[in-house]
């Protein structure tokens, strides 16, 4: 093996290393290795935007968009980096910035189903149901196994008065649960 496909494989490996912590809520853990997976492997966008997720999460919001900033720099088309911006600015009870980046998002991939999803919880919020359900439909429909757009599409239809479409959305949730469940997932 080259030094260069052992630079990659530790890069790689100490990211996979961050990602796995990151799921587990070890975000101080996850972050020291996403700055060893750069140190190996350089800026790589990719290794910077799940840094920026774990530090998210861990509520330094500075750095996310700092990283941020720089995965968008490397590759400024990326919608999930763009996404990441949205909940970043969600987080900081920034409403009209979060609506506006996954106007983008969407600008650049149609099916998006997170930042419709995104987009119809900030819709709910308002008191904004008719344009919510748009919102949750079009998530549910670029990605039929979204449980949270499919629990937030129930959600809207009883605030509508939807009861039977309200049950159907349940149905569907229910389901995927139960499938989620015979995979062993845990969920």
């Amino acid at each position: 093996m080259s030094g260069i496909e052992g630079t990659v494989r530790s890069a790689a490996s100490l990211n996979r290393k961050g990602i796995d912590l990151t799921d587990v809520g070890k975000y101080t853990e996850a972050i020291a290795a996403f700055a060893s997976a750069l140190e190996a492997g350089g800026r790589l966008p990719g290794i910077l935007f799940n840094r920026a997720e774990a530090e998210r999460l861990s509520g330094d919001f500075e750095s996310a968009r700092k990283d941020l900033d720089e995965a968008l720099a490397l590759a400024p088309t990326e919608p999930d980096y763009l996404h990441a911006l949205g909940l970043l600015a969600y987080d900081m009870d920034n409403f009209a910035a979060a609506d506006a980046l996954y106007n983008q998002v969407i600008a650049l991939k149609a099916d998006h189903s997170q930042a419709w999803n995104d987009k119809g919880i900030i819709r709910f919020r308002k008191g904004e149901y008719a344009a919510a359900r748009s919102c949750f439909e079009k998530a549910v429909a670029a990605d039929p196994e979204l449980k949270e757009g499919w629990f937030n599409l129930a959600d809207t239809y009883d605030e509508l008065g939807m009861k039977e479409a309200r049950a159907e959305a349940l149905r569907k949730l229910s389901a995927l649960g139960a499938r989620a469940g015979d995979e062993g997932s845990g969920e």
